[in-house]
């Protein structure tokens, strides 16, 4: 059985972003005399903008409200571009997008990055026409590791979570996924080493791949019918 619905996650899965969302959030609380500290940078990877605002304590130590952090993150990004600092599509997310619109399985992305920053990367992707939709961290109240996301476009694609395959690559999206009740496949892809600052622990995924490259029918339908697989 195939999945009825596939929701994929968008910094680190399709594509190499975390390190430059990280850079541009401390380049614009640098900008208001705001040091990060590498564990505060390491907590950006795969949380979504509310978890981030938070952990950071933006209001207190800059007085900004949620909108005008991202305001300043998505300048600093372009600065950021300015100086050949840019996402990479990471290998096989192309190409997996076009093997979902090929078996007719609809599709959306469920990222925890706000509107403006996923339509940049959809850009360079080039997928959108291929897409049901995409949700943004403006979308659902709670960012992951909470399923409100994921939940949200199921609902919205009107299917049952039990029958959405979710494809991630950070601890707390798995988590997202998994509390949402869907299959989840990890891409290790953007992954850093295990032991160095921002590795994330994917073992809890139904699945973990090396990369995106090779995802075809068969492989979706062993996931969807076997919840133990590794």
């Amino acid at each position: 059985m195939l999945p009825a619905a596939v929701l994929l996650d968008l910094d680190g899965t399709l594509v190499d972003s975390e390190s430059v969302h990280a850079e541009a959030i401390a380049r614009y609380m640098q900008t208001r005399g705001v040091e990060l500290d590498e564990r505060e940078r390491t907590f950006v990877i795969g949380h979504a903008w509310q978890e981030i605002y938070a952990e950071l304590r933006v209001a207190e130590r800059l007085g900004d409200d949620l909108a005008a952090l991202q305001a300043g993150t998505v300048a600093a990004r372009a600065l950021l571009r300015e100086e050949g600092i840019a996402l990479r599509v990471l290998d096989g997310a192309v190409e997996l997008v076009a093997t979902l619109t090929t078996l007719e399985i609809p599709t959306a992305i469920v990222s925890g990055s706000c509107r403006a920053e996923i339509a940049e990367a959809l850009e360079l992707l080039g997928i959108e026409e291929h897409l049901r939709m995409y949700l943004g961290a403006e979308d659902y109240p709670r960012g992951k590791p909470a399923p409100d996301g994921y939940l949200a476009a199921a609902e919205q694609l009107a299917v049952m979570p039990a029958r959405c395959l979710v494809f991630e690559d950070s601890e707390a999206g798995i988590d997202s996924g998994l509390a949402a009740g869907m299959r989840v496949v990890a891409t290790a892809a953007a992954n850093r080493p295990h032991g160095a600052a921002g590795y994330q622990d994917q073992r809890r995924a139904h699945r973990v791949v090396p990369g995106l490259h090779g995802i075809d029918r068969e492989f979706l339908q062993t996931v969807m019918r076997d919840a133990h697989a590794r």
